[in-house]
């Protein structure tokens, strides 16, 4: 039988997850909302168009060019520019793609493999879609916002959470002004709680991206070790070297792997690179196709890198992610990794990776449509309650009330520690909001 004590026990520990739902919605909803729609434009540009603008539809010709006159051409097309990157058509109307650094910043072109034309030539980091992968990630402020970005994911994640913990007292509505919220207040409910876990994951595999949580902790942790690879010559690079720009294509497992080296190159003088037209060959030969890319090497020390990855959209199954690094004057396989070589972890995020960007195909495009709108839903659900909610008078914040009597050790308090624990970012602002409420308390007169 449930007693008055447990009564107001139950209600304190309501009102306490409530004042931090609340709290953390009011830092956190406009970037929940700036997330949720570039996230739509980015799965409208993946699914329905492409990164770089409309899908290109080729006539057939009578066989296509060989790479290296492809690259040639795309070379004049881009004087000064430094060839990274090269994408074989994949489909008989596809356009084969080529990738350049230059001093304006990446660059793809879209050549017809048949006739050996230039089709298409843009900055890769001034298209629609990578002006909403930038804002999605950094909102276009680079390191402090990858910190800004982080920690309102930490703080989403706390409202999961919290949200979830009022469902489960099941607190039903009242009477009055509250009951003019009920409709609302069951949207928002129900959105919440049925999506939680999808929400919670989207949340994760984001924060794997970033900077503290993601760069610092987990990806440290769980990157494949190169030592794997045997005797082999490492770079000071990170396999990371290889992405272009705000664009990503290099797996999460691998990006701060270093790089091999090729053997050859102490012998220049008489060892010639590999062409473009024969690394093609040896891509074929080795298994790949029909969507991979070729990484050119950017000094003489550097390798060919063959990967078709989740990341990079290539393929709709993590489970076969493949990178391959060769000689680039002998041609030679120095070094190879694939899904099953991954650690535990890396594993799980290429399969995260995978479904947070939508590359599983077109359920996984609606799927993250759908999660966008979800977002969309809970944040406008969540301000029209407040709206209801909040005194007449203008400027009233009208935050939920304190709960009064409840004793330090308990369930709500456990779950705010570990999570603080669990995120760096998320620590820092649930003990700045803390001494915030403290000093509040403080300011009211007795």
């Amino acid at each position: 039988m449930t007693t008055e004590t447990d009564k107001q026990l139950s209600l304190q520990r309501y009102r306490a997850a409530w004042r931090w739902h609340f709290y953390a919605g009011l830092v956190v909803l406009p970037f929940l909302l700036t997330l949720a729609l570039t996230g739509l434009v980015m799965v409208y540009y993946s699914a329905v168009e492409t990164p770089a603008g409309p899908s290109l539809n080729i006539a057939e010709g009578p066989g296509r060019q060989p790479a290296a006159d492809l690259l040639q051409t795309a070379q004049q097309a881009v004087p000064g520019g430094d060839a990274t990157q090269y994408i074989p058509a994949t489909t008989p109307g596809g356009s084969a793609q080529f990738v350049f650094d230059t001093p304006t910043g990446p660059r793809q072109l879209d050549l017809d493999p048949y006739r050996n034309e230039v089709l298409r030539n843009v900055l890769t980091d001034q298209t629609v879609y990578a002006w909403a992968h930038r804002i999605h990630g950094t909102l276009l402020l680079g390191d402090v916002g990858d910190f800004i970005v982080e920690t309102a994911a930490g703080l989403a994640l706390l409202m999961v959470v919290t949200g979830l913990y009022m469902w489960c007292l099941r607190r039903k509505p009242g009477t009055g002004a509250e009951s003019r919220r009920r409709r609302w207040r069951g949207l928002h409910l129900t959105t919440g709680v049925y999506a939680a876990l999808g929400l919670c994951f989207f949340i994760l595999s984001g924060l794997a991206w970033t900077n503290i949580w993601g760069g610092k902790l987990v990806q440290a942790w769980g990157s494949f070790p190169a030592e794997k690879w045997g005797p082999v010559e490492l770079s000071q690079a990170p396999h990371a070297a290889m992405n272009h720009g705000s664009t990503k294509d290099v797996p999460w497992g691998l990006e701060q792997t270093p790089m091999p080296e090729s053997h050859g190159h102490r012998n220049t003088a008489t060892q010639q690179p590999q062409t473009l037209t024969e690394i093609e060959q040896r891509a074929l030969a080795l298994g790949f196709g029909p969507r991979y890319r070729i990484n050119l090497p950017r000094d003489p020390q550097g390798v060919y890198t063959l990967s078709a990855n989740s990341m990079s959209g290539d393929i709709d199954s993590p489970g076969q992610e493949r990178t391959v690094h060769l000689d680039q004057y002998s041609g030679e396989l120095l070094a190879e990794a694939t899904f099953a070589d991954y650690s535990l972890l890396a594993k799980s995020m290429a399969l995260g990776v995978g479904l947070h960007q939508g590359s599983m195909g077109w359920w996984n495009s609606l799927l993250n449509a759908a999660a966008c709108l979800v977002v969309i839903v809970l944040c406008i659900s969540g301000i029209v309650m407040w709206w209801l909610r909040r005194p007449a008078r203008t400027g009233a914040l009208a935050p939920p009330p304190r709960a009064m009597g409840l004793p330090s050790r308990n369930s709500l308090t456990l779950i705010l520690v570990l999570c603080a624990l669990a995120f760096p970012l998320l620590g820092l602002a649930l003990t700045a909001g803390w001494l915030i409420d403290r000093l509040l308390l403080l300011a009211q007169p007795a």
